[in-house]
């Protein structure tokens, strides 16, 4: 699939959505629809008709959830609102076209740096890294102060990038459970999107308020690794391996990324670039 001009204008509608609804709202609800795609996906065995579904301008994190992370950080900068890590809040609220129109933009450039980065090859998952990369522009563009502000804090403070004893055996243990159920359920299944979409609905308990890890990335890395590995034993324990793996990435990412900035860079996703070309290396090797 090539760069389509009708994708590029519902592309802009899907970033002006993600910021009017709220990145973090946007990505949840992505969640829902997921676990439809991955339902008609096992129904209709048609790869076009699942990306048409769950990857389109109205849903489609590379578009949607880019676009409301950016917008975030733009209207921080505008002294619209307190942090640009606030991707819970809807920016419709305040009124503000320019901040609905910064979230187009990167909704139009999320949508064409997956579309390249799927045409050319780059072995990872393409919608993730668009979501990175927009993020960086997005701190780049309006959080210039990024760095000098970390370096204002406390060294101890800025070198506590590793999870300590306690933190790394919370780590290893949701890692691996998660990776664990979720490499048996999408071997079960046949597919990844119906666990992964479950997961991300996970997120509303987080939007609600109460305390708790995400783990939608641990789902879908181990998922990916289990049916990659056509289910065997290898596979599954490569897939409790890689849950760990990116579990511990997605905190460290948290720590070296998120903290005392005013942009926000998805850990998690992050963790799910890396872990899918993680993936593809050791199918490459035949180590999986």
């Amino acid at each position: 699939m090539g760069i389509e001009p009708l994708m590029v204008v519902g592309a802009l509608g899907g970033g002006i959505l993600g910021a009017a609804m709220g990145a973090l709202p946007a990505i949840t609800l992505w969640g829902a629809v997921l676990m439809i795609t991955g339902l008609a996906g096992l129904v209709g065995n048609d790869p076009a008709m699942v990306w048409n579904i769950g990857f389109n301008p109205l849903f489609g994190a590379h578009m949607v959830y880019a676009g409301g992370a950016a917008a975030a950080a733009y209207a921080w900068s505008r002294g619209v609102i307190d942090t640009g890590l606030d991707i819970l809040k809807p920016l419709s609220g305040f009124g503000r076209p320019d901040v609905l129109l910064v979230g187009g933009v990167f909704g139009v450039v999320g949508m064409l740096l997956e579309r390249l980065g799927t045409g050319i090859g780059i072995p990872t998952d393409n919608v993730a890294l668009s979501v990175v990369i927009t993020g960086w522009l997005a701190r780049l563009l309006f959080d210039g102060q990024w760095r000098s502000n970390r370096k204002k804090e406390s060294a101890n403070e800025d070198e506590n990038w590793w999870p300590n004893g306690k933190e790394l055996g919370f780590l290893v243990v949701l890692g691996g459970g998660v990776g664990l159920a979720s490499a048996v359920a999408a071997v079960k299944m046949g597919d990844i999107l119906i666990p992964f979409g479950l997961a991300l609905l996970f997120l509303l308990y987080l939007q609600m308020g109460f305390n708790g890890a995400p783990w939608h990335h641990i789902v879908i890395i181990s998922g990916l690794a289990a049916l990659r590995g056509n289910g065997s034993i290898n596979a599954i324990i490569w897939a409790v391996v890689l849950g760990i793996l990116v579990a511990i990435i997605a905190s460290c990412i948290n720590k070296l990324w998120i903290s005392q900035t005013n942009s926000y860079i998805d850990p998690p996703v992050t963790s799910i670039a890396i872990g899918t070309s993680l993936i593809i290396a050791l199918s490459s090797a035949k180590l999986l």
